[in-house]
């Protein structure tokens, strides 16, 4: 079939609107006619998407970090690093001078220089372990270094007596040669141990006691008490200290007070050689307390950072020789008199002789 222009159709095809449809499932009254024609609203409809999407991405990257910060565990490195040192370093300086000048009469010893720094003294410490199984005395906490006959002597103190470590009885008398020391008498022959070159007498005049100790020891003033005596072996040593007693108390009664709360029944009593002075030995058996009048006299044994004592006999040989007496006080008076007498005797002496003769001759005599 031809149209009215003479070209041929084709009759089941279906007429040709030229204007465009668009299929729309929506009502036909929202229904919104192509702009492509409008290319300025094209490009902002491409920038508005753009703007979208970066909104919604920085929203979903801003809320995916705010989840972290919630949620996620804060992480802090924290290296302690803890250090422990079960050393202990205890510097003791014990410089003694060779120089040493004995008196023979009373024993005093001067030009000795002892250097004493960083002593731990605990004269009211009882309360020391050991694992030693020989003690030091009945109520002691300290054992004692190595007694190989087992005399009461330890081998050190052999050594420092002159006796024999592997018999119990050097001189053979049928007494112990630690008992013989610690009752004063000579483990190595004849006589009081007084009178063998093993011991030496000190007699402090200014204070007032008296005491043996070992000729081998060297002694000097104790820097932190005045007036006190330190006796030192080198590495253990023995300190005597004098303290007040104003309300003149027994040595029990002033230990007591020094230290309450102790049971007083556990406290042991001594007393020197010759009766005339009763203390009493701390709980640690390192200490021993006396008392005269208004003075009380510790006696102190302390055997530095060893874990033993080797002086145990010497140590009681040294309580039980102690004694007290009356002070010596010297009094020293500078009286300086300067006399100057200056006698000046001046004698002026004018005599005038005038004589006349009846010759007219005048003589005249002067004398001076």
């Amino acid at each position: 079939m031809n149209d009215t222009n003479g070209e041929q159709k084709d009759i089941n095809q279906a007429p040709v609107n030229k204007k465009k449809v668009r299929i729309s499932t929506m009502p036909s009254k929202f229904y919104v006619e192509d702009k492509t024609s409008s290319g300025g609203n094209n490009y902002f409809l491409i920038i508005s998407i753009i703007v979208l999407v970066l909104a919604i991405a920085g929203g979903g990257v801003f809320l995916f970090l705010q989840k972290n910060n919630d949620t996620d565990p804060v992480v802090t490195n924290e290296n302690i690093n803890i250090t422990t040192n079960d050393n202990i370093n205890e510097n003791i300086n014990l410089n003694a001078n060779t120089n040493i000048n004995t008196n023979i009469n009373n024993s005093n010893i001067s030009n000795s220089n002892l250097n004493v720094r960083n002593i731990n003294l605990n004269i009211f410490n009882d309360n020391k372990n050991t694992n030693s199984a020989v003690p030091l005395n009945v109520n002691s906490g300290v054992g004692s270094s190595i007694d190989s006959d087992s005399d009461g002597l330890t081998d050190i103190e052999e050594v420092l007596f002159g006796t024999s470590v592997s018999l119990p009885d050097t001189d053979g008398d049928s007494y112990a040669d630690g008992k013989e020391v610690i009752d004063g008498y000579d483990p190595n022959g004849e006589g009081k141990l007084v009178n063998s070159k093993k011991v030496r007498f000190y007699n402090e005049v200014e204070e007032g006691y008296s005491l043996l100790y070992p000729a081998a020891w060297v002694v000097d003033n104790d820097p932190i008490n005045p007036g006190g005596k330190i006796f030192t072996s080198g590495e253990e040593f023995v300190i005597v200290s004098i303290q007040d007693n104003p309300a003149n108390l027994s040595a029990r009664d002033w230990y007591l007070t020094k230290s309450p709360g102790i049971n007083s029944s556990l406290i042991k009593s001594v007393s020197n050689w010759e009766k005339t002075l009763s203390g009493v030995l701390s709980l640690d058996g390192l200490n021993v307390y006396f008392t005269k009048n208004s003075k009380a006299y510790v006696l102190s044994y302390n055997i530095n950072i060893l874990s033993e004592a080797s002086y145990g006999a010497v140590f009681e040989m040294m309580y039980k020789s102690f004694n007290t007496f009356i002070p010596t006080i010297t009094n020293v008076n500078s009286n300086t008199n300067t006399s100057v007498n200056i006698n000046t005797t001046s004698n002026t002496n004018t005599n005038t002789n005038i004589n006349t003769n009846t010759n007219g001759n005048t003589n005249t005599e002067v004398r001076l």
